[in-house]
């Protein structure tokens, strides 16, 4: 009888070693969290601690939003350049750029080319809607094409006889995308024209530079450098340029080469 009350005795001693076994000694206590009210360390942190504690403190950060390095182009430059025209269809030279009585036209040997200048970029290929300025044209600096006379039209295209006349336009001139502002031009005494100035596109890759007139309208028809062999001028329609002016136009291609 004495040795059944004994067994839930016995049973009680060894559920307490077994659960004092389980602690290894030496093991110390964590903490996974830490109560509200027991104060944090806020001296003697390490780098690491400082650098883990300010992240809790940061918003986090969107990718539509986060910043990115950009590569910028190589800086913009004055440059100074030599243009010639050759014959578009038979690739022929005509002979460099000078100044005339009614604006800029080809060279003869007797005559000087003119020297102009405009702004680049070693890391272009191409470049649209750029300003050539003109030496030699105090005034007048800006290259840019006008309307032939105050009664002339102002709009190109196809079936249009209206030109422009190559030459050098006041400043300020007009912005790229601009439709023809009237102002001051070299080799006219009459009423003031309308012209546009940046208009002219370069491609370094072939060397050439050709010219996008924009219309009163806004839209930008095909636009054609020409010439007779003396004079320069542009049109939307060759033909039909020949068809008043003509005959002896001939689509002109401009070159250009940077100077040294």
């Amino acid at each position: 009888m004495r040795s059944f009350l004994l067994i839930p005795s016995l049973l009680s001693i060894l559920a307490a070693l077994s659960a004092n076994a389980s602690i290894l000694p030496g093991t110390p206590a964590v903490r996974r969290f830490t109560s509200k009210d027991t104060p944090t360390q806020t001296e003697k942190l390490t780098d690491a601690q400082i650098y883990a504690r300010s992240l809790t403190h940061r918003q986090p950060t969107r990718r539509s939003t986060a910043q990115r390095r950009q590569v910028s182009d190589n800086a913009e430059i004055d440059a100074s350049i030599s243009v010639g025209a050759r014959n578009r269809d038979t690739g022929s030279t005509l002979g460099a750029l000078t100044i005339s009585s009614s604006g800029l036209g080809i060279a003869t040997s007797a005559d000087v080319a003119v020297s102009l200048d405009t702004v680049r970029s070693s890391s272009w290929g191409s470049q649209t809607e750029r300003r050539i300025t003109i030496d030699g044209l105090p005034g007048y600096s800006n290259l840019g094409a006008v309307q032939f006379s105050s009664t002339s039209g102002l709009t190109l295209g196809a079936g249009l006889s209206n030109g422009l006349r190559v030459t050098g336009v006041s400043s300020p001139g007009t912005a790229p995308g601009d439709v023809p502002s009237f102002g001051a031009s070299y080799g006219n005494t009459g009423p003031a024209l309308a012209g546009e100035t940046d208009v002219w596109t370069f491609d370094y890759t072939t060397g050439t530079i050709t010219l996008q007139w924009v219309n009163p309208d806004g839209s930008t028809p095909a636009t054609f450098l020409i010439s007779n062999g003396v004079d320069l001028a542009a049109t939307g329609d060759i033909d039909a340029f020949n068809a008043v002016f003509g005959p002896g136009w001939f689509a002109t291609t401009l070159t250009f080469t940077e100077n040294a």
